[in-house]
């Protein structure tokens, strides 16, 4: 079990993947729903795939199980949040604890 799981008091409605078609079209594939998490809204800085800097405005925190990738977009009350940011975090003996993710 995370430590971080007693922290997961927020929840996330919808975790979505994207694609583009070839004339820019956005179509968006739910990937989870309901999610718990922990959820701070925070103004930083994170480094993304390419790394860039980005500035982010949520930091959110998952348990292992949800599988994050860059591209993924998270639905909260409505407002769709891009990612910019993601970090793994390992407990004290290296195993997987919790990712990071950050959105805009």
């Amino acid at each position: 079990m995370s430590i971080i799981s007693s922290l997961m008091g927020q929840t996330i409605d919808y975790i979505y993947s994207t694609t583009k078609n070839g004339w820019g079209a956005v179509t968006q594939t739910t990937v989870y729903s309901d999610i718990p998490c922990r959820w701070v809204e925070k103004v930083g800085k994170a480094i993304n795939q390419e790394r860039e800097e980005k500035t982010y405005t949520v930091e959110t925190w998952l348990t292992p199980e949800y599988i994050i990738s860059y591209g993924y977009e998270f639905s909260v009350n409505s407002i769709t949040y891009k990612v910019v940011g993601i970090e793994k975090k390992y407990d004290i003996v290296g195993i997987w604890d919790h990712t990071k993710v950050f959105l805009a």
